[in-house]
């Protein structure tokens, strides 16, 4: 088994390994350590919440043959069927759809058939064996004159947007690429000089998966939605989740350079910038399909005859962002040094600047320590082992806390692994749209979402003055704690003073305007707008967030199983209260109203 360094303190750190032989059970390493496994298979979990338990659940829950967990595909299902099978285990109480543990939710997705082609000179082409649309919605055809583009993302050296109005344009990637970075997702506007483009055709060697948009078919939510844009119509309609934009109307598709080739009449590497083929067609037919997707809903019941009819939610979400998109395979340790240096946010870095030649030292230096260990290590899953492994897994390990051991809370508590947060924050809006419990009877929502890292290295976001937050040994972000509950928010600090190492909490990410939204971004939102008063816990923001390097072998994981005893602690006092926590700030009219922090 290999090992690798993770010391989050020092850069060049990175680079130590040893090698032991594979064991069918391995023995928990030092994981306050600097020396952490690639691959770890550990014992049985106990009832103790342990930094050795959360290490075993993540390196099943994050590993490679979960691929990514995203919604609506069978990764996601094999993923929940884990956590199924953990809570039966736990002897929880299912809380899903007619006695079983799964709520199921009404998901459909509008999918590239295989009759889909496209024709160039005497070649036809065909869908999902020579090239992948993404994003279509409707069927389409465009006929088309070919220019080749150039490198995607080069805006010094682009075509100008007469040049490639109503063109099939074919690019090469930009270097790095960039998970959803399809030409044309930015959409028609002026700044965007593909805008205009029939069609934006990305060259490839080996072609990523193709990508939908799958849509959560809630009929409460968009007539909601739609009868407060009608009441509010300077509001608009309720948006969720924080992430995406809106595509514009050119087809973008990913080729085999074989198909770039005959689109151009010569090979891309031969093509310059402006170079024209002949004409071409690109007939794309899509149809709707179900796309299996659910919740894990299980509950622990109060022991209070009375206070029992009333529940405390623990959540995270469970799934993920899939196999990476654009660049379907890239070399894990070189994005790990780039990241570190020059993304330090990930996918949620807002300026994307080139490294100085400083930078691309620090880099190289980093790179190079790792290539005197390791050979060059092919990625291209988004295990997500940060966000929400940690979270979900840290649901896990908080009930068999209450299940196996000693504390037993007078209100029940509903454990959720809510699916789907990526897409939109689906799980949690099909849950309190259409509850299993009375909605009036959820007292609080505690919701974890990235709850593993928060290292002084670590950039966990920006404040709204725009200055870097780090992390820090003892570091949490809270949101919204105080926004519905003043005594909610006063419970957290209460019972943090408790903690043997009591948490620095970080409230910048929770100032009211703040430019990121993160109040609305995570499942906690939806509870709040049915005025349930949340916390939503967070170590924050890191240069794996959203990247194929989300691994579990950098997560800190007695800081995670420290958050995860502060999390029962609460869940603790706020069942056990006298009475509901009380609800004394201004409430939201409409649960469809427009979420904004």
């Amino acid at each position: 088994m290999t090992y690798r360094l993770v010391a989050h303190t020092a850069l060049s750190a990175l680079a130590l390994a040893v090698t032991t032989p594979a064991l069918a059970q391995q023995t928990c390493p030092a994981v306050t350590g600097a020396t952490m496994p690639l691959t770890y298979r550990g014992g049985p979990t106990v009832a103790a919440i342990t930094p050795c338990d959360l290490m075993t659940r993540l390196y099943i829950y994050a590993a490679d043959s979960m691929r990514g967990r995203e919604a609506g595909t069978p990764d996601a299902i094999r993923a929940t069927a884990y956590l199924e099978r953990e809570a039966r285990r736990l002897g929880l109480k299912p809380a899903g759809d007619k006695g079983t543990y799964f709520q199921y939710l009404p998901v459909t997705a509008r999918v590239v058939t295989a009759a889909s082609t496209i024709t160039a000179g005497s070649k036809v082409f065909h869908a999902n064996k020579d090239f992948v649309v993404n994003g279509a919605t409707a069927d389409k055809k465009v006929s088309a004159d070919v220019i080749f583009g150039g490198t995607m993302g080069d805006t010094v050296n682009a075509l100008s947007a007469d040049a490639v109005r109503d063109k099939i344009v074919v690019m090469l990637p930009g270097a790095g690429g960039g998970r959803g970075g399809f030409g044309g997702r930015g959409g028609n506007g002026a700044n965007n000089p593909l805008g205009g483009a029939a069609a934006i055709v990305t060259v490839n060697a080996a072609l990523p998966r193709a990508r939908f948009q799958p849509t959560l078919n809630d009929t409460m939510q968009n007539e909601g939605r739609d009868a407060y844009a009608a009441a509010h119509p300077s509001n608009g309609p309720q948006g969720r989740g924080g992430r995406g934009a809106g595509a514009g109307n050119a087809l973008n598709v990913t080729v085999t350079p074989q198909v770039a080739a005959e689109l151009l009449g010569k090979p891309v590497d031969r093509a310059s910038r402006g170079d024209t083929g002949g004409s071409a067609t690109l007939d794309v037919h899509v149809q709707t399909v179900n796309e299996p997707t659910r919740n894990v809903v299980a509950i622990l019941p109060g022991t209070d005859p009375k206070l029992r009819n009333e529940y405390v939610v623990i959540g995270a979400h469970s799934d993920h962002i899939g196999i990476s998109g654009t660049t379907p395979v890239v070399e894990h340790d070189s994005l790990k040094a780039y990241n570190m240096v020059a993304r330090v946010e990930g996918a949620d870095t807002r300026t994307a600047t080139q490294p100085t030649a400083e930078e691309w030292t620090r880099i190289n230096a980093i790179k190079d320590s790792l290539r005197k260990v390791y050979p060059p290590r092919l990625d291209s899953i988004s295990n997500g082992a940060d966000d929400d492994g940690t979270g979900s897994v840290s649901i896990l390990e908080i009930a068999e806390a209450f299940a196996k051991g000693p504390v037993k809370p007078k209100r029940s508590l509903i454990f959720i692994w809510q699916i789907g947060e990526e897409k939109g924050l689906w799980g949690s809006q099909w849950f309190t749209n259409h509850p299993t419990v009375p909605l009036d009877s959820i007292v609080a929502d505690l919701n974890l979402d990235m709850v593993g890292r928060g290292e002084a290295t670590d950039a966990t976001g920006k404040n709204k003055e725009n200055a870097e937050l780090t992390g820090a040994p003892n570091y949490l972000q809270l949101v919204g704690s105080r926004r519905l509950s003043t005594e909610l928010g006063d419970i957290a600090e209460q019972v943090n003073l408790t903690q043997p190492t009591p948490f620095k909490f970080d409230y910048s990410m929770d100032a009211n305007g703040h430019p990121q939204n993160i109040y609305c971004r995570s499942d906690h939102a939806n509870y709040a707008r049915y005025n349930i008063p949340v916390i939503f816990f967070t170590t924050g923001g890191h240069a794996d967030y959203h990247q194929v390097t989300d691994e579990p072998e950098y997560i800190r994981y007695q800081h995670m199983a420290n958050v995860d005893k502060l999390v029962f602690d609460i869940a603790v006092k706020v069942a056990d209260l006298d009475h509901r926590v009380s609800v004394d700030k201004t409430k939201a009219d409409s649960p469809f109203a427009r979420c904004q922090q």
